[in-house]
């Protein structure tokens, strides 16, 4: 779907949740037109609440293709849903009347019309020949993690932003737009948390590791953005603070998504964004004073950092983890634009995640950090480390065992 749509649909999600009847009849509808499949059929009518399963429809219907939204249009038209139906079009074209023909407008509005310039490129690129990067002979040896499944996986989003006794950070809602974006376009089912509790986040997780073992998830992404700090168990690992303050450690976490949870086959990939210590990396530049809007993701204690370790636990299958930045050293981010790591992982891995493995875009994402300096607060390093992770995992963006998204492709759904 294209971004002016998105933007549409979730500048009006509350009255458009507020608008819409008949949701069995709708989502019956947008199965039969091959626009969602079974397992999103009863995504969406799992909740027992009436107006989740209208948030899940209307997060779930951006990931599915440049034509999703003139065919949700068209199916709120036939199932009676006329209001809601003209909430998403009337930022784009004045209603006259709302009883005429929804597939007249769509031809007024050229929704058809490849060459407009309401039509974007789609946020997450797909690959212009159809073509899956897990299947072909260059990944031997070690082969390829396959990642064709439909959805690809379940994709958890923590984002600590009001802290007991610390700063708000600022700029994290627009990391939280932008991870929203990615892991919709890259096929990915998402949970959203924000501003939890430490009691609150370990249950999320623990609901999270339910949902994943229920739907049997081909894989996993873990996205913890929050302050942080270097670990007390660990001289590698760190510590993620909840909105109480309390710490959790990062290891902790990874060690909950564990083989007697998940099975050990499944890639889990976590992300940490958040500081490992007060340490600012300042390069061989000299900088002046001037006042910048780059804020750091630390809190005050700094914990002395041990001589460092590798991991060797067997214990560990198919997981990767990539932090923002290395042992004791801050992470930046901008009050506008959102934290350097999650901005560059974001751009990087939607431009290329059609043609490159996940670590490949990973030294990307090194290079894009390297090339950013902030005059006072200095450079940023990212980490990441792979536990028994040994194949090249590609997203293959848009690409599905079942061609359900190849068909949409081909059909111009």
């Amino acid at each position: 779907m294209e971004k002016i749509h998105r933007q549409t649909i979730n500048n009006n999600l509350s009255d458009l949740i507020n608008a819409t009847n008949f949701l069995d009849s709708i989502v019956d509808k947008l199965l039969e037109i091959n626009v969602i499949n079974s397992w999103m059929k009863n995504y969406i009518k799992d909740p027992t609440e009436e107006s989740i399963r209208k948030l899940r429809l209307y997060q779930l219907i951006q990931g599915r293709g440049p034509r999703a939204f003139s065919l949700l249009c068209k199916t709120l038209e036939e199932t009676s849903n006329i209001n809601a139906r003209n909430i998403l079009l009337n930022l784009r074209i004045s209603v006259q009347n709302p009883n005429d023909s929804l597939i007249t407008r769509m031809i007024d509005m050229n929704l058809n019309n490849s060459n407009s310039s309401l039509h974007d490129e789609p946020y997450v690129k797909i690959h212009p020949n159809l073509q899956r990067m897990d299947i072909y002979e260059q990944n031997l040896p070690t082969g390829a993690y396959p990642m064709g499944s439909n959805p690809k996986g379940h994709a958890l989003i923590l984002n600590i932003n009001k802290i007991k006794g610390k700063d708000d950070r600022i700029g994290s809602d627009v990391d939280v737009e932008n991870l929203q974006k990615l892991f919709h376009g890259l096929g990915y089912v998402i949970q959203l948390k924000v501003d939890g509790t430490d009691k609150e986040i370990k249950r999320n997780i623990d609901d999270f590791i339910n949902t994943c073992h229920n739907t049997k998830s081909a894989s996993i992404v873990v996205f913890i953005m929050s302050h942080g700090e270097a670990g007390n168990n660990s001289s590698r690992s760190s510590d993620v603070l909840t909105s109480d303050g309390i710490p959790i450690n990062t290891d902790w976490i990874i060690e909950k998504f564990g083989p007697d949870k998940i099975s050990s086959s499944v890639p889990k990939l976590f992300f940490i964004q958040a500081c490992r210590g007060n340490n600012i990396d300042f390069g061989w530049k000299s900088f002046d004073n001037e006042n910048n809007r780059v804020q750091n993701d630390a809190k005050q204690t700094f914990y002395a950092i041990q001589e460092e370790q590798s991991f060797q636990n067997r214990r560990y299958e198919n997981v990767f983890i990539a932090y923002a930045t290395v042992p004791g050293y801050n992470a930046k981010r901008d009050c506008e634009y959102g934290s350097w790591f999650v901005q560059k992982f974001c751009e990087v891995v939607r431009k290329n995640a059609w043609k490159f493995d996940l670590d490949t875009m990973m030294k990307m994402v090194d290079i894009e950090i390297r090339n950013l300096n902030c005059e006072m607060n200095g450079f940023q390093t990212p980490e990441w480390s792979n536990r028994g992770f040994n194949k090249k995992f590609y997203f293959n963006p848009g690409l599905y065992d079942d061609n359900s998204e190849q068909s949409t492709s081909q059909t111009n759904l």
